[in-house]
């Protein structure tokens, strides 16, 4: 039972901190205005008092689970085993001690609910709920993929694993009944795509696995010679774990998940994991496939073609996998023209902008050490070069066109709506961040090329083997320093073109009475004195500040 206990805490504490930066992101993603947080926010004192109290409950209700199944699975002992009484010592003492804590503190929530109808809508219950789901939720599909996987295997079902999954199943049940009776907007969405994000990792994964198995079978079968032929346990096997996972998926996206409101949170799921998350397996997929033919023309080592071209079973798996859930994802997402352009949308744009020029400078470096080592006599394209040009050319392919197709639309925006584009935040930390590093990158690989040259000059070995052994040193600070001068160049551009702040606006709300904005007090008072008006008064209001002339 100790595994199963480190597994669930384990589970639960990532759980928090996943809830905590998914929780961060769609606050920064999506302010909300003044109103909206007056009515919504907490007093200190309340919020500390909730977070003791479902924290509490949370803590109680692992225990409490823990200690059931223990219990259950002590009451039962095995044929031929010795009954150890102090095995069930610790699950009376979680049973003992959290049950009647959680149920008093369970009984407690429900008479806030009753009497104080914020209780329903705070911060507490909706991090309670989330928790509690998910976590119930993710310790079910992994105890059910090793009960599936156990049977499969011929190893027998496991009881303990069996009991915990009935257990935690139960809990899982009994938090999404509640969770329907006492709602909270708060974590409906969010444990509803926490879920769906959860079922669709599952399945994915299973999808590749099992998508290779029976690749890999067929191409066996067709270019191998093999003693031994796959097994339905080497199809079922993997299958398992999109046996699990596709369930969950449908229950939590697919019925629930995907008809609620498109907030940031539903728009960084759809593509961030679903978009993206395809779109860098396809690429993946696509970038093994190209780097096996390349290396067989340039670099092939006298090796069958049937044991070179053993990893595409697996290429081809992550590429339908990875084009099945683009593809889903994008029409559900729908095209361009159809939306107005999210933050979101940004930050996928730059994000694999981002990664294509990653992968395609890697690529030029490589393509450049493989140039100057060939110059200087060092292992060029013959040797290993074969494989190191492959490299090079599969980074470029991948690469070059990635980041070109998404840099020519955010540049396409960025041209038709030129105040939100320049002034996203996305736009400024990639532009500042790729020229940062690039440049941080170009000054210490330009530091080792002078340590080089100095070391080799004045141990009088400066020759060919200097620029040998500095060929990678150099390849990298002529990519850094091209990616640095671009983005640089790019962020002159921005600045230049960049709308000044519009000024501030002052309302008259009734003759000689003016409404100020926030930041604008001073100059308006330093205007009305320059008119004439010596003394004002000057008086807070919702929407900024009342400047009334006074008599002098």
């Amino acid at each position: 039972m100790g595994w199963i206990l480190i597994g669930i805490l384990s589970t639960i504490i990532q759980l928090g901190v996943i809830v905590g930066i998914v929780v961060l992101i769609v606050k920064l993603v999506s302010g909300k205005g003044k109103d909206k947080q007056k009515t919504t926010s907490e007093s200190a004192g309340t919020m500390a008092r909730r977070l003791f109290v479902y924290s509490i409950m949370i803590t109680m209700l692992i225990l409490v689970g823990i200690g059931i199944a223990g219990l259950i699975d002590a009451a039962l002992p095995r044929s031929g085993q010795i009954v150890d009484s102090s095995a069930a010592a610790l699950p009376i003492a979680f049973v003992v001690v959290g049950l009647p804590v959680y149920l008093g503190l369970a009984r407690y929530t429900l008479k806030r609910f009753a009497t104080d109808p914020t209780e329903q809508t705070s911060a507490g219950w909706a991090f309670y709920l989330t928790v509690a789901l998910i976590g119930s939720l993710l310790t079910t599909m992994a105890l059910a993929g090793d009960t599936l996987s156990s049977v499969v295997e011929g190893d027998g079902v496991d009881r303990t694993t069996v009991i915990h999954l009935i257990i935690w199943g139960g809990i899982w049940v009994g938090h999404w009944i509640a969770s329907q009776r006492w709602k909270s907007e708060r974590s409906t969405s969010l444990h509803l795509l926490l879920g769906s994000a959860a079922g669709l990792i599952w399945a994915f994964s299973g999808a590749i696995a099992t998508l290779t198995a029976v690749f890999s079978t067929v191409y066996d079968e067709l270019f191998l010679d093999t003693l031994t032929g796959a097994t339905i346990d080497d199809l079922l096997r993997p299958a398992m774990i999109l046996v699990v996972g596709l369930p969950v998926w449908w229950w939590y996206w697919t019925r629930h998940a995907r008809t609620v409101d498109r907030t940031p949170l539903w728009h960084a799921y759809v593509l961030l994991l679903g978009v993206l998350g395809g779109a860098v397996s396809v690429i993946i997929g696509a970038g093994i496939v190209l780097f096996s033919v390349l290396v067989w023309f340039l670099g092939n080592d006298g090796g069958s073609a049937s044991g070179h071209f053993s990893m595409l079973p697996g290429a081809l798996a992550a590429i339908a996998a990875g084009g099945v859930v683009w593809m889903y994802h994008g029409r559900i997402l729908g095209g361009r023209t159809e939306r107005e352009r999210t933050e979101v949308d940004r930050v996928y744009d730059y994000l694999l902008a981002a990664a294509g020029l990653l992968v395609a400078a890697g690529g030029l470096t490589t393509l450049l050490v493989t140039i100057l080592k060939s110059i200087y006599g060092g292992p060029g394209i013959t040797d290993s070069g074969g494989e190191i040009l492959a490299t090079a050319i599969t980074l470029l392919v991948v690469g070059a066109p990635l980041w070109w197709n998404y840099w020519r639309t955010i540049q396409r925006y960025r041209t038709d709506d030129a105040p939100s584009e320049l002034g996203s935040a996305t736009r400024r930390i990639y532009i500042v961040g790729l020229f940062g590093i690039a440049a941080i990158t170009a000054v210490i690989t330009l530091i080792i090329i002078v340590f080089v040259f100095f070391e080799d000059l004045l141990e009088s070995s400066f020759g060919k083997n200097t620029i040998d052994s500095s060929s990678a040193a150099i390849a990298l600070l002529l990519t850094a320093a091209a990616v640095a001068w671009y983005h640089f160049t790019v962020f002159r551009e921005d600045r230049a073109e960049e709308l000044p702040e519009p000024e501030p606006v002052v309302e008259e709300a009734e003759p000689g009475v003016d409404i100020v904005p926030e930041g604008a007090l001073e100059a308006a008072i330093h205007a009305l004195n320059a008119g004439g008006k010596g003394q004002v008064l000057v008086t807070s209001t919702d929407d900024g500040f009342r400047v009334e002339p006074t008599e002098t």
